[in-house]
């Protein structure tokens, strides 16, 4: 006899066999992690808190951006990063509403509630869950829905409460994925809580978070408000595995959602790369602070912890640290310095069709010649936009492209840098594109270059003192080719 209960779908189980690209996303984390750990070390509490909080109000934000409730400048959204989130940061760069803020604030008092709870070691609850859904949605009245007969309504929110109704998504693909039943709520976020706890000391906090991430998702069990549920919890997965609160911005939601919607049909991966790549960002954003200086944990917690700074301290000294990076940023720049060569002839023979004095030519520098300290506000404005800190006190490895065409210079670069202070054995490629007055010295007056593209999260790729050229150059070209590509649409639609 069929049963009356809707059937629940079953999460993937947390997978444990993992390709070489996501084993080695996990590797990068780990890596960056013991740097993270051991370049803090001289850093006050107060620091630490500082860039903590600015993490957490970046969250704030993004969250909310990330599932359409408002929209907020990316000037604005620094200011409001930099010096709180008040109406006098929120009019350093433009306006925003009082209820538009009033949202980010509900939503940054849940991320300061979950943050008092790790610290606490409060054990995770469903009703710790209730609380956050209710502190998260305070401003929010009302949601979506669709009346008996379909039709579009707004419906009266419940706030910390699971939801009456059966819900669903419709996939890209167009097929209708049904979450768990209402009924059957309390008892799936049980299993969910019950499995973490299991599993927390078996699989890399990664792993486990994007795990836990898309099983919530799954459930879906509040009528509004779930993914930023969702994504508040994959931070206290994270920080209760004593790494940085990762942030899913604007930039990455389109990754985002694929990355959900390939875990939806079993492949969980993708979000476990995406996470990954987040986590890189959010640790090298925190370079300068200072964790607690004690391990604490779960036991294996305490033994990667321990193992992960015994290796730093048998693996390389400083010098040989320096050693092995400028090796490998020289090869790398190299590399990119011959990409862009070719690519540049190739992109001033395009032009010429409609400028025959269109002209490309390449220039690259290493430390510590004069020529590797040039641009540096270009070099540390990108960083800023990738959340990190750019060390160039000796210079950066760089390779540009110019272009000329119609009076105009196109100027792209590609850069390595050291990340954070002293040698950490870490660095960062990014770029930078600007549009400038071909010949600036004829007028007898500097122009200032205009940016040309604005780098996200998924636009800087990490290097390690041990990593090999070969391996990671397919990363490389792939940042140089996706980022030139934008620069002279940039560039091009400009011109017109």
């Amino acid at each position: 006899m069929p049963s009356d209960t809707p059937s629940v779908r079953e999460v993937e189980p947390i997978p444990q066999d993992l390709t070489p690209e996501t084993e080695a996303s996990l590797r990068r984390v780990d890596a960056l992690r013991i740097a993270w750990e051991t370049s803090m070390a001289n850093a006050s509490r107060e620091d630490l808190e500082a860039r903590r909080d600015r993490s957490l109000r970046r969250h704030a934000i993004e969250t909310g951006i990330i599932e359409r409730l408002y929209d907020i400048e990316w000037g604005v959204t620094e200011a409001l990063i930099a010096d709180g989130l008040t109406m006098q940061a929120a009019s350093a760069d433009g306006t925003i509403s009082e209820a538009t803020l009033a949202t980010v604030r509900s939503q940054l008092n849940a991320l300061e509630f979950l943050t008092k709870y790790v610290t606490d070691d409060r054990e995770l609850s469903p009703f710790f869950i209730r609380q956050v859904h209710e502190l998260i949605t305070a401003t929010q009245d009302t949601y979506d829905a669709h009346d008996s007969l379909g039709h579009p309504i707004q419906a009266t929110l419940p706030k910390g409460v699971w939801k009456k109704s059966p819900n669903s998504v419709r996939r890209p693909d167009g097929s209708v994925m049904q979450f768990t039943p209402p009924e059957r709520v309390q008892d799936q976020i049980e299993t969910l809580l019950s499995q973490y706890e299991e599993s927390r000391d078996s699989f890399h906090p990664i792993v486990l978070a994007a795990w836990f991430h898309h099983r919530f998702i799954c459930i879906h069990p509040f009528a509004d408000g779930n993914g930023r549920v969702a994504r508040a919890l994959t931070l206290l997965v994270l920080l209760q595995a004593k790494l940085a609160p990762l942030v899913v911005d604007r930039d990455t939601r389109g990754s985002y959602i694929d990355a959900l919607d390939a875990a939806n049909i079993g492949d969980l991966e993708p979000l476990i790369r995406l996470f990954g790549r987040l986590e890189e960002v959010a640790l090298q954003s925190e370079m300068e602070v200072t964790p607690p200086k004690e391990i604490a944990g779960s036991v294996l917690d305490v033994s990667r912890a321990w193992a992960a700074r015994l290796k730093v301290q048998l693996q390389a000294t400083d010098a040989e640290r320096r050693e092995l990076v400028d090796a490998l940023s020289r090869e790398i720049i190299d590399r990119s310095h011959a990409l862009l060569e070719k690519t540049g002839q190739g992109i001033a023979e395009a032009f010429a069709e409609v400028d025959s004095t269109t002209r490309s030519a390449v220039q690259q520098a290493v430390p510590p010649s004069n020529e590797a300290r040039y641009y540096r506000r270009q070099i540390y404005r990108s960083a800023k936009e990738v959340s990190f800190f750019s060390n160039i006190e000796e210079g950066a490895w760089w390779s540009r492209l110019h272009i000329h065409v119609l009076g105009f210079l196109l100027r792209y670069a590609v850069v390595l840098q050291k990340v954070g202070r002293g040698e950490t054995g870490l660095i960062a490629v990014t770029v930078f594109a600007e549009r400038l007055v071909s010949q600036p010295e004829s007028s007898g007056e500097a122009e200032e270059p205009v940016p040309l593209i604005r780098l996200s999260a998924q636009d800087s790729i990490t290097l390690l003192h041990s990593d090999s050229a070969e391996d990671r150059w397919e990363e490389v070209a792939g940042l140089i080719e996706r980022t030139l590509a934008a620069s002279v649409d940039e560039f091009a639609r400009s011109l017109g």
